[in-house]
């Protein structure tokens, strides 16, 4: 089982709308540890919940390295929820301060994605886009059960999450593990990118572009639809 090398871009970009970005990425390649944090609470609750979630996951997958990666990659995001969570308590601005967390680690043949929130980690093989995660959204999961469906689906907020890093002591994380490929690509993002930009439009970028410029091509696609939010993309190829 070879280690696969992977080529790899990340962009983080305040949109056209916020004042501040709550967005945080983490591109480390030599681990080949991938995430996307999108910070929620406060004035600067959400810059600090999404920093410290990416910082916290980097530092923990590099101490927990005897333990097999997928369990070390849930361990680190449950540690990364702690720290939020003390954080919070330990200062009044920050309340109520979390954030999603959606990460990607490389093993040999194999990609595990921990996931809480609703970023997303899409695969993009055979020109065809998956999303691989599930949204932890009021609308993904009303959908999900059949209670709503794209034609009322206007009435909801989109951006109410049933789950997320660093707000309640416990979280729960979702894992999904991927055989790899060779010239597969994996996008991690926020909801600045995939609420604003449709899946075809993903596609095509993903389709036409070296991935430096994928990543570029996409910030400036949701710019260009309106950027309502912060906009983060991390964008990996295995080769």
């Amino acid at each position: 089982m070879g280690k696969h090398s992977v080529k790899v871009a990340g962009k983080s970009d305040i949109g056209r709308k916020r004042s501040n970005n709550q967005d945080s990425i983490l591109v480390a390649e030599a681990l080949q540890l991938f995430a996307v944090a999108d910070g929620m609470g406060g004035h600067s609750g959400g810059e600090v919940a999404s920093a410290i979630a990416v910082k916290t996951l980097e530092k923990i997958y590099v101490e927990m390295s005897q333990m097999p990666s997928a369990q070390r990659l849930v361990e680190a995001v449950k540690l990364c929820n702690r720290a939020i969570h003390e954080q919070a308590r330990a200062n009044s601005k920050l309340q109520g301060m979390g954030t999603t967390l959606t990460a990607a680690a490389a093993d040999g043949d194999w990609l595990h994605i921990a996931q809480v929130g609703d970023s997303r980690c899409y695969l993009y093989r055979d020109s065809e886009l998956f999303q691989i995660t599930e949204d932890h959204s009021q609308v993904y999961e009303l959908l999900k059960s059949g209670l709503i469906n794209d034609s009322n689906m206007a009435q909801f907020q989109k951006n109410v999450i049933t789950r997320s890093v660093g707000y309640e002591l416990g979280v729960q994380v979702d894992i999904f593990t991927r055989r790899v490929s060779s010239g597969d690509r994996y996008l991690i993002c926020s909801d600045g990118l995939s609420g604003m930009v449709t899946n075809e439009q993903i596609a095509q970028v993903l389709q036409n572009f070296p991935v430096d410029t994928a990543v570029f091509n996409l910030v400036d696609l949701a710019n260009a639809h309106g950027g309502e939010d912060n906009v983060s993309v991390v964008l990996f190829e295995i080769v």
